[in-house]
């Protein structure tokens, strides 16, 4: 089978080498890739362009589509395909209506207090609404007169940098200030929801789903702040591990049935969900959702497919049900994809000052004698002429596979410092205590 990845970040550099080692797909492209991936399979269509990946799938005899990032899946390319293709063309991934669960922090949040899935206390607020009033009534209930933070979240797509924490209602309002009249996120910003600081351990689980059935991948988490010990602005991921360390057999059995089956039945979800969790105890019942995504999160990917053992296409059929036997660990309550022994950490290597303004076009020089175990995932990186540059904010990832999660630790940051060598990092970012918690 012929199989197109769609998108240009780490994600799908990492889906699209996952997918190279499956000896089922006789040619795999990716548009629109980035340097990591020979230009041969690349191909320059946008993966919002609907029509014009059409073309090129009918004329590649492309069989499968894996979406990477949300845009598309939010734009409705499921849809798109399943009009005009039906099953001959296979898009990986929940339909519009599915993936309004992350295209819509309010439509979200209300799907999710109405079938009783834990979530923290909230209020949805547009750019009418008297700001005295709010913070001193309904504000001071979320944050227990100010000794909690408040959480500021935009209604829409925002690339993992629409939600930020403020600790005191002078932060907060300045915040939705800039949100309503700044149009700080365009029209994602046209509605905001404002929720309770949740405290406890950040989970991200990540579930394949077929319309009634569910298998989890590996566990693991991500750090979203910019800088280390969890501070500065929230990003869209500066490194992850996989294992996690917060979730035991009892969430995982909890999660299955009274949060993923609720959005099978009501969605008759398919593809790839996300679930980001806080976990406050030990107690299967005591963990609370943040958010849903509806495709794999990017740093955590690049580490969990990395962990996954079998062949991860025969799973991507599975999901559309043109599949049903496929390598699974039956637990109590919930079945799990088979992992690999030892653990993976991966450090993102951004451009400084991101998530804010950053310089493009940076000259990266990742010709390194790599130590064993260890990947370059490449993100916002393109070729001009024989060099490598940098296009986005996050640049690359440094992906280590060890016996446990303190060698890829070492793995990972040994190579940061080859890079170092070789790179100006007066230009570049990285947190330094990836993995250094647990």
């Amino acid at each position: 089978m012929n199989v197109l990845v769609l998108g240009s970040g780490g994600r799908e550099h990492a889906i699209y080498e996952k997918l190279k080692e499956s000896n089922q797909i006789d040619n795999l492209y990716i548009a629109p890739g980035n340097a990591g991936i020979e230009d041969t399979f690349r191909v320059k269509i946008p993966a919002n362009h609907f029509a014009e990946l059409a073309e090129f799938a009918k004329s590649k005899d492309i069989k499968m589509i894996v979406v990477g990032p949300e845009d598309p899946l939010a734009g409705g390319i499921v849809d798109y395909f399943q009009e005009f293709f039906g099953d001959e063309i296979l898009v990986i991934g929940p339909d519009v209506e599915g993936a309004k669960l992350e295209s819509s922090k309010v439509f979200a949040q209300k799907f999710m207090e109405t079938v009783g899935i834990p979530v923290g206390r909230s209020i949805v607020i547009d750019s009418t609404i008297n700001l005295d009033d709010l913070f001193s009534s309904f504000v001071l209930v979320l944050t227990h007169d100010w000794k909690k933070p408040l959480v500021v979240k935009v209604d829409g797509l925002a690339a993992g940098k629409g939600v930020s924490i403020h600790r005191t209602p002078e932060e907060a309002r300045e915040k939705i200030h800039k949100i309503f009249y700044e149009e700080e996120f365009g029209s994602a910003g046209e509605q905001i929801l404002l929720q309770e600081f949740l405290e406890g351990t950040e989970a991200s689980l990540f579930a394949l789903c077929n319309g009634h059935d569910v298998i989890f991948l590996p566990t693991a988490r991500d750090y979203k702040r910019a800088f280390n010990d969890n501070q500065g602005p929230n990003t869209g991921g500066m490194g992850s591990f996989s294992p996690g360390d917060a979730l035991n057999e009892g969430h995982l059995e909890f999660i299955k049935s009274r949060i993923v089956e609720p959005v099978l039945g009501f969605f008759r979800y398919r593809g790839f969900l996300y679930l980001g969790l806080m976990v406050h105890s030990e107690k299967p019942d005591d963990i609370s959702m943040i958010e849903f995504n509806c495709r794999l999160g990017d740093p955590e990917t690049q580490c969990v497919l990395r962990l996954m053992e079998p062949d991860l296409f025969p799973y991507l059929l599975w999901t559309v049900n043109k599949e049903e036997n496929v390598p699974r660990l039956r637990k109590k309550g919930y079945d799990v994809v088979p992992q690999k022994s030892g653990g993976v950490v991966n450090v993102v290597i951004a451009a400084k000052g991101y998530p804010g303004k950053y310089e493009k076009g940076i000259p990266l020089n990742l010709d390194i004698d790599l130590p064993e175990g260890v990947q370059l995932i490449h993100a916002g990186t393109e070729r001009q002429g024989d060099r490598v540059v940098s296009t986005g904010g996050r640049i690359f990832n440094v992906v280590a596979y060890g016996k446990n999660i303190a060698e890829a630790r070492q793995l990972a940051y040994r190579t940061v410092d080859l890079l170092k060598e070789k790179n100006d990092f007066s230009r570049l970012h990285v947190r330094t205590d990836i993995a250094s918690d647990i």
